[in-house]
């Protein structure tokens, strides 16, 4: 009880001082376990399976040693192959990748839907999804059955049993049913595999089911134990040749088996739908939680320390009178306890409130099940107990180590040992603060670049809408529609096309140069749009012209970008004006009628795609779900209810789907926006409590140098002389702080800006910034206590002394 009585004793000589301590400590606990409770969520990804010998396998071209295509997929025969000749697979599955959405009814309901796949029965076996409704054993053997989601059963059956029940799945050129035979769980939101529909892989054409050709599932293998996957991996090269096909036979064409749990967090590649994660970014974040409870940390410990120094006279009556090093340092750590405990209370409130905030911004549900999880409370005690070593022990060690005489003649407040530890603390707390505020400018320069690159005054002038399902004389309705559009006064230009900018085109095709050597084909992304695209989306052309129905017949001419170019081998653009190209699937050959400058379908993660635009018309197997609507002015309600109410007078049973083109490019950066916000919050929170904790250091400080500034004054010292003396030292931690972290900043900056294909450089004018603005603040947050001071009388100022 004597502890905790000298405790409450202490705390209640300067309440104020322990009420902002509590309060700057809570904030970096509260804000430090927010970003941890982020980066456990991405490193969560797919944990809940037994997935550690699961892997995803997906394909890898060369040409020598060059890799040209890295596809996250790899051809619908892959896995039968593999399994057949490859040992050591123990079992497989193939998830299609869909390219494009359907149009799902049951009697009235009707959705369009986007989360769908075809699989096979093993997908239950390699994944821990469960069936909770209908038979466990047997799905999805059946051609046209189907297992779905909780949350998609409600959608279409809403309170009725769904198990027996026919869906229809509708795309603008085919129609099918399932019968629903079961109902599985809804998948987690830390899943890669996000899916409401499973439809059996034996419904699609037995010819497709197991081609080399078409590249368009992905593979699943789980390997026997103790099987190594390079093992596989070089397997596979030795029996490639086997079964390519003949466009590829000059390819080196392998795979690479990917771990499960870290599909989430590799880069990007073609073909993937699902939001992707980046293992840089996590490693940032996790260097910023650990920053910001340091920067509590160190600010409790300054004033820890200082309050010790200032009771001074309490600790050496105690060594006095027989207080022990055990009984010292057990009280300062019950001190130290206390206030982790009370910080990490107040932090735990705070978290209550932001989570759900955080979590809506973000995005994602990170925060679920945090509080029923014991990794999530392990690692909070672990924060608490390091806040409590971390704070406690140093100060009241110190203690242990000086003379009774030396406490109570009151030399810990001016002597240099006392204020050594002080400054390397300010020091480490500054280059935190530093590193984060350095950081906040490359990053929010790097996102601002990438929404500006892609951004442009047309777009929110662009309403793109889904193309409607299969219909009678879809052809003919969908001219017509086209053509009534274009009659509004509003409209300025209407195109149906492949993709959109934004969207991955995800259709290639080998090309050559009519008449070359089999050996100089290349794989190029196939662009289908109509005479209207280019106008409407105006790409820059380098050389040549677009398409236009003035010249006739347009169907064996094409315009490519200028990555194709280089990829065919023509040193220019205008080298490549008017040349003919051999594609894969046609016997005629095409015509290059144009270049356009090269330009950023995708988001600027992502290179530059060789691209070539085609008519639509000219290879019909390729889709073309997307129909741009360009308005004079702006997408108002009204202008938005008249095409709707066109789009019902041509496909009256059809869903009404449509995105605003900008809203869409907002999209693209979500997830590299919210680590920018998170970045700047960070910063301004490290700022906060930086400057907080310097303010309590500045008052104790100037304190206790009172009486040398007596000394000083009276000896003809001015005011700006004393302000300089006083805040010297300042400037000095701040220098060091920013030689410090100013590498550190660099290294982890330029990984994290190595995922983007198209970055800045880093700002050398952030870190002045940087600098300069801390050195400020700084300067602003101990003016008072300095200028408080330097005020003083002379004779008031030793008379006290």
């Amino acid at each position: 009880m004597d502890y905790f009585s000298q405790i409450m004793k202490s705390q209640r000589v300067r309440k104020s001082l322990s009420a902002l301590n509590v309060l700057g400590l809570s904030v970096c606990i509260g804000a430090a376990l927010l970003i941890l409770f982020y980066v456990r969520f991405e490193l969560s990804f797919d944990s809940f399976h037994d997935g550690e010998r699961i892997y995803r396998v997906e394909s890898r071209l060369y040409e020598g040693e060059v890799l040209t295509d890295n596809w996250a997929t790899t051809a619908f025969g892959h896995a039968p192959v593999m399994h057949r000749e490859i040992p050591g697979i123990e079992q497989y599955v193939r998830v299609t990748a869909q390219d494009r959405e359907q149009e799902v009814t049951y009697g009235d309901r009707q959705f369009i839907e986007e989360r769908y796949c075809y699989t096979e029965p093993s997908f239950f076996d390699l994944f821990n999804f469960s069936v909770i409704k209908g038979k466990e054993e047997g799905q999805l053997v059946r051609p046209h059955t189907a297992v779905i989601t909780e949350s998609a059963a409600r959608r279409y059956f809403r309170d009725s049993d769904p198990i027996g029940k026919i869906l229809s799945f509708k795309t603008p050129s085919s129609e099918q049913h399932f019968e629903v035979t079961g109902v599985m769980a809804d998948m987690p939101c830390n899943s890669h595999l996000r899916y409401d529909f499973l439809l059996s892989y034996s419904s699609i054409p037995e010819a497709r089911r197991d081609i080399w050709y078409i590249h368009g599932v992905y593979t699943y293998v789980r390997l026997e134990p103790d099987k190594n996957p390079r093992e596989v991996e070089e397997a596979f090269r030795a029996i490639s040749g086997k079964y390519k096909t003949a466009a590829l036979k000059h390819k080196d064409w392998r795979v690479e088996l990917i771990p499960l749990k870290d599909i989430h967090l590799t880069p990007r590649k073609s073909y993937e739908k699902e939001e992707k994660g980046s293992r840089t970014a996590v490693r940032i974040l996790s260097v910023m939680a650990v920053a910001l409870l340091l920067i509590g940390w160190v600010n409790a410990l300054n004033l820890t320390i200082a309050r010790y120094l200032e009771r001074g006279r309490e600790f050496g009556l105690r060594k006095v009178f027989g207080a022990s090093r055990r009984q010292i340092v057990v009280q300062g750590l019950l001190e130290s306890g206390l206030l982790n405990l009370s910080a990490l209370f107040l932090a735990l409130g705070w978290l209550e409130v932001l989570l759900p905030v955080a979590c809506r911004w973000a995005g994602r549900d990170f925060a679920s099940g945090v509080s029923a999880s014991p990794e999530c409370w392990a690692m909070t005690i672990l924060i608490f107990a390091v806040g409590v070593l971390f704070i406690g022990f140093y100060p009241s060690f110190l203690l242990t180590h000086i003379k009774p005489s030396d406490i109570m003649r009151g030399k810990l407040l001016h002597s240099r040992k006392g204020n050594r530890m002080r400054k390397l603390l300010i020091v480490v707390q500054f280059m935190a603060s530093f590193m984060l505020v350095s950081g906040t400018f490359v990053v929010v320069r790097q996102i601002d670049y990438m929404q500006q690159a892609t951004a442009s005054a047309s777009l929110s002038r662009i309403l793109v809408l889904k193309h409607p399902a299969l219909a009678d004389e879809m052809t003919v309705r969908m001219q017509n529609f086209k053509k009534r559009l274009e009659q509004e006064s509003y409209i300025s230009g209407v195109s149906v096309s492949g993709a959109v900018p934004g969207v991955e085109v995800a259709n290639y095709f080998t090309n050559r140069p009519y008449g070359s050597d089999i050996s100089e084909v290349k794989l190029i992304q196939m662009f289908a749009v109509d005479y209207d695209y280019l106008t409407l989306y105006a790409p820059e052309l380098l050389c040549g012209r677009g398409f236009s129905e003035e010249y006739g017949n347009e169907l064996n001419k094409v315009v490519l970008n200028e990555e194709a170019v280089r990829l065919l081998g023509y040193t220019s653009p205008e080298e490549a004006l008017g040349k003919q190209l051999a594609m894969e699937v046609l016997k005629e050959p095409l015509e290059v009628i144009g270049v356009a400058r090269n330009y950023h379908q995708q988001s600027l993660a992502e290179p530059y795609k060789p691209i070539m635009f085609f008519m639509k018309e000219r290879v019909p197997i390729i889709a073309t779900p997307y129909i741009s609507v360009k308005m004079e002015a702006g997408i108002t309600p009204e202008r938005l209810a008249g095409i709707e109410r066109i789009y019902r007078t041509y496909f009256p049973s059809a869903v009404f789907s449509y995105f605003k083109l900008d809203d869409y490019n907002y999209e693209l950066y979500k997830s590299d926006c919210n680590f920018s916000w998170i970045f700047t919050c960070a910063a301004l929170l490290a700022i906060f409590v930086a400057c907080l904790g310097l303010w309590i250091m500045a008052l104790f400080s100037t304190l206790a140098r009172v009486r040398e500034v007596g000394i000083r004054k009276v000896l003809g010292a001015d005011k700006k002389s004393l302000f300089k003396l006083l805040t010297r030292e300042l400037l000095q931690l701040t220098v060091w702080a920013a030689v410090l972290g100013t590498p550190v900043s660099v290294i982890l900056m330029n990984e994290w800006l190595k995922s983007y294909a198209f970055r800045v450089s880093l700002p050398w004018w952030g870190y002045a910034v940087a600098f300069a603005g801390m050195l400020g603040i700084a300067l602003l947050t101990v003016s008072y206590q300095v200028w408080r001071v330097i005020r003083l009388k002379p004779m008031h100022i030793l008379r006290n002394e």
